[in-house]
């Protein structure tokens, strides 16, 4: 359930508030959320300078298990994002840094250059288990998940915009079998169709 937080504007800022929620169509209390989140994420962001070997991006982070791997190679993370909110604390009380939230809603161009683009991207619509579970509850798997098989896409426009020298795709065993093959076949025509050597 949300929480409440009361706050006393002055009339001016109130104003503001009111003409900036009517041109976008949303609700004051959504954006004062926004705001706050914009707020405490450009706080918490990445630093943009400091010392490493080659850079990186921690893309479907969790709680940055692949960050320490690269980290301990001598890369320097530039960017992070993960959706899930107790990931995001975790992710924040582990490294000091708070991820950004939906990937599909960043502009692949407001993401910093980097060396290496590193990405966990969800296993549940592949993964044995997940689609078992998905199967039972009658919901759809593979890239017809529209809430998180479809997150590979969102790689795809990331790598085709800032061309990384490198990438590691991190998955599940049932990846390759998934969908008689074809989800493999996708996936491996799309990283290629950018001209990147796959394996």
């Amino acid at each position: 359930m949300p929480k409440q937080v009361h706050v006393r504007l002055d009339d001016r800022v109130y104003q503001t508030l009111t003409e900036f929620a009517t041109v976008t169509n949303r609700t004051v209390q959504d954006c004062v959320s926004d705001a706050l989140i914009s707020l405490f994420s450009e706080k918490y962001k990445e630093p943009r300078k400091g010392s490493g070997r080659f850079t990186f991006i921690d893309l479907f982070a969790g709680i940055g298990g692949m960050r320490i791997a690269f980290e301990s190679c001598g890369g320097r993370c530039v960017f992070s994002s993960e959706w899930n909110k107790y990931c995001q604390k975790t992710y924040f009380d582990n490294f000091g840094v708070m991820p950004h939230g939906d990937i599909t809603q960043i502009e692949a161009s407001a993401i910093p250059d980097h060396d290496i683009l590193v990405a966990g991207f969800p296993c549940q619509p592949f993964s044995i288990a997940g689609v078992s579970k998905k199967n039972s509850l009658g919901r759809a798997t593979g890239f017809l998940d529209q809430t998180q098989g479809t997150l590979f896409f969102d790689v795809v426009r990331i790598i085709n915009e800032k061309r990384p020298q490198a990438f590691l795709l991190e998955n599940v065993k049932n990846l390759k079998s998934h969908d008689h093959g074809n989800t493999w076949r996708v996936i491996m025509a799309a990283l290629e169709e950018l001209d990147y050597e796959v394996f």
